[in-house]
């Protein structure tokens, strides 16, 4: 019995902490971002990572102003429609990036048939044999 209180005691809080008024759920920032950019911080200096982190970090604190916004709401219609649309708006940037990391992929990948060194786009190990060949009778001599 004793047992049980204590959990209760100690999974009500972290229940409030995990949803807002009437059961809506607050979205979470580690659900939109990698693993590695969850708690991200502002970024010094330019280098490719660098970048990636900004972008990551701009987008976390753009989040967080969201999230902040609607938690500021007053009727539990808009509260939850706020969440909503911060969550579609964040499933959108992420399938934005997404592609453009796809396409980049896409752009810096070698043509296929460049890549093979057993292909040979034009014959010309049969053509060049063929001319090293001599045959006496073909120059007239």
């Amino acid at each position: 019995m004793r047992k049980f209180i204590i959990l209760c005691a100690l999974l009500i809080p972290a229940v409030a902490l995990a949803a807002d008024d009437a059961g809506i759920t607050i979205p979470d920032w580690s659900d939109f971002a990698p693993k590695t950019f969850v708690d991200v911080k502002a970024p010094k200096g330019i280098s490719k990572f660098n970048v990636t982190a900004k972008y990551w970090y701009n987008r976390r604190v753009a989040f967080e102003e969201g999230i902040d916004k609607c938690r500021t709401l007053e009727n539990i219609d808009e509260k939850f429609n706020c969440y909503e649309a911060l969550k579609v708006e964040q499933y959108k940037l992420n399938s934005d990036y997404n592609a453009r990391l796809e396409a980049r992929e896409n752009t810096t990948t070698a043509i296929p048939e460049m890549s093979s060194k057993s292909d040979q786009l034009l014959p010309i190990n049969s053509y060049l044999n063929g001319m090293t060949k001599f045959i006496p009778n073909e120059l007239g001599y």
